[in-house]
């Protein structure tokens, strides 16, 4: 065995080790969060969330700041602060409710689950051209696709794998554990490939279209602001025909669920597909914007959406990252 093989050989052991550990922890919480049921397990995630907004300092400050941009500090501080701690309250519930719902007692779940506005998705259907359904990080909307594929829809949930090999299959486990289809954006050849047979066969291909695309985004306003924003919807669409409706699910003040399904966005083909392209992704872009403005603390705030400027990289829209090593490195350096 050569030591490049040996070395190969190594990394797929120490990742599908540490992958197992991975999953012995998420299987631990699984397991707790069935024992507990699931109105505990939702005040056990309400309660992490306190926990992230009183520790947590660097994540309530990517929220404090983000809010500062997107309200152009139209907001009083103290109501900044109050939405953040919300915000932290329910990412936490719908990370507990997922484990829930990963475990044997899931359809507790799945019950307090309504769905408006199914005549649209069943009406863009009928074209038979298949739907580009676009969705944005509010609410548990890793559920969507769980409950409407449960229902019998061909839904598939675009998802970006981690970034370590590990990471990613104990990611891909756990979308299984809560009955989750989905096709990862990488190899992108084979995505492509992929979403383009979803779609031939009139089938729904969901995508989260609400974060900062760092490469090859296209700029369109969000909350006033230019935010780079990934094309490939617009793209697909113009290449299939494909249908485009807005699908968010939001977390009632019972704690009861709605998957909201709105109207067609219309759009029509010209002879300029670069123009196309940007109209497509501006009018999805506003519509996410209306319902992140409808339910703000229920949108993930931690994503700097506005970091990527046509003028390249934002300092304004990004804080900066305390990295206590290395100004540690540079005291002792000048000590020395």
């Amino acid at each position: 065995m050569t030591g490049k093989n040996r070395t190969s050989y190594n990394d797929t052991l120490f990742d599908k080790t540490l992958a197992l550990f991975y999953l012995s922890g998420i299987y631990l919480v699984v397991s707790i969060t069935t024992l507990i049921g699931r109105k505990n397990t939702l005040r056990l995630g309400q309660t992490v969330g306190d926990a992230l907004y009183a520790f947590s300092n660097r994540t309530k400050n990517k929220i404090l700041h983000n809010l500062g941009l997107a309200y152009n500090n139209k907001i009083t501080p103290k109501e900044k602060k109050s939405l953040s701690k919300k915000v932290l309250q329910n990412f936490s519930k719908n990370w507990a409710e997922l484990f829930f719902c990963a475990g044997p007692l899931r359809e507790r779940s799945w019950k307090k689950i309504s769905i408006e506005g199914i005549e649209n998705l069943n009406n863009a259907l009928k074209a038979e051209k298949g739907v580009i359904a676009i969705s944005s990080h509010i609410g548990n909307y890793a559920l969507i696709g769980t409950i409407l594929s449960s229902m019998h829809y061909n839904f598939f949930t675009v998802v970006r794998d981690l970034k370590t090999k590990a990471g990613s299959i104990a990611y891909r486990k756990s979308r299984r554990y809560i009955k989750l289809p989905s096709i990862p954006t990488l190899p992108e050849r084979q995505f492509y490939k992929d979403a383009l047979k979803i779609l031939r066969k009139n089938g729904i291909l969901c995508l989260i279209s609400d974060e900062n695309k760092r490469h090859g985004g296209i700029f369109v306003d969000f909350f006033g602001r230019k935010a780079s924003t990934a094309p490939g919807p617009a793209g697909l669409a113009l290449r299939t025909g494909a249908k485009i409706i807005p699908v968010f699910m939001i977390r009632n003040s019972d704690n009861s669920q709605k998957i909201i399904i709105g109207e067609e966005i219309k759009w029509e083909k010209t002879d300029d597909p670069e123009q196309d392209t940007t109209s497509i992704t501006a009018a999805f872009t506003n519509i996410i914007e209306k319902y992140v403005r409808k339910y703000p603390d229920q949108w993930l705030w931690t994503n700097f959406r506005w970091r990527t400027q046509p003028e390249g990289q934002s300092d304004e829209a990004k804080i900066k990252k305390k990295n206590i090593l290395k100004n540690l490195k540079k005291k002792i350096k000048k000590s020395l």
